[in-house]
């Protein structure tokens, strides 16, 4: 049937409500299915500033967290292997000790050359592919004996390092960066090759070189162990960092579920709603539409 002029504003202005409806249905609709209020920032209005600034600080706060736990990965490596170190001293102070006679130093000077390379090794101890003592030259391992011997007990020589004095470090935040590398040449780790290599190679040990022999150990294995408390407190404080960081990332990442995360059960509701405002808007235009001015005139 034909719509009438004297209906014709009335159906339009019902038709128009009616597509408004739909649209929203058709909305909520997608929000349920979804389970978000919206599929790009601009159907959030004032809250997706709110929530691109939270997405960008979870982006940098996980990166920073990464970058974080792979510092300490390499610091509880440095620990053991400083760890290791110490334990090669007390050994050789033990081996010392033990000197009672000329006799005992060949089997003195066999074990420190063997010292000496396990000191090495260690020194050439790698993480993730990289040396953990040598600067930043981590492709290099960072100690080598082809070239060293320690002509004395009192100079200092590093003439086994193949690095460079950059400490490792790690940024947490804008303001903070934290070091924690070690490298081969540091003083503790120099007086500990040092006595090791001297005692291996001087030509004679003498009786009388073992007291400043084992004075130069204890320096050393002080100093280690001084290292070690060191990558400790450096351990300490990337694990307290580590965890304040994923609970912030925790509350963040609620946030964002917060404002962009849709609430299904009102919108069951609401889509009901509309649903009887459809109805009721397609009732009356049916209404509409079968009126007729003969119906009152006779």
């Amino acid at each position: 049937m034909a719509m009438r002029v004297a209906t014709f504003s009335q159906s339009s202005t019902i038709l128009q409500n009616a597509l408004q409806t739909q649209a929203k249905l058709a909305k909520n609709q997608e929000q349920q299915a979804s389970g978000y209020i919206s599929s790009d920032y601009a159907g959030l209005g004032t809250d997706a500033a709110t929530l691109v600034d939270l997405e960008v600080s979870v982006a940098r706060s996980n990166a920073t967290v990464s970058a974080a736990e792979d510092a300490l990965a390499r610091v509880e490596m440095t620990y053991s292997a400083l760890g290791g170190m110490s334990d090669v001293l007390t050994s050789m102070r033990a081996d010392v000790n033990a000197v009672l006679t000329e006799e005992d130093l060949a089997d003195l000077q066999m074990m420190a050359e063997n010292y000496l390379e396990d000191m090495t090794a260690l020194l050439n101890t790698q993480f993730a592919g990289r040396y953990l003592f040598a600067g930043s030259n981590t492709e290099q391992a960072p100690a080598d004996l082809d070239a060293y011997q320690a002509a004395n007990l009192t100079d200092t020589n590093t003439d086994y390092y193949t690095g460079d004095d950059y400490v490792q470090s790690v940024r947490l935040g804008s303001d903070r960066m934290l070091d924690y590398g070690v490298t081969a040449n540091s003083a503790a780790i120099e007086e500990a090759m040092r006595a090791l290599s001297f005692a291996a190679t001087a030509d004679p040990l003498t009786m009388d070189d073992l007291e400043e022999l084992s004075d130069l150990l204890v320096s050393a294995q002080d100093g280690i162990i001084a290292l070690q408390s060191m990558s400790s407190t450096a351990a300490s404080s990337l694990e307290t960092f580590i965890a304040a960081e994923k609970e912030y990332i925790a509350d963040a990442e609620e946030m964002i579920t917060e404002i962009s995360s849709a609430d299904v059960a009102a919108l069951i509701v609401e889509a009901s709603n509309y649903e009887v405002q459809l109805e009721a808007s397609y009732a009356a235009l049916g209404s509409i539409n079968n009126l007729s001015l003969l119906d009152y005139l006779f």
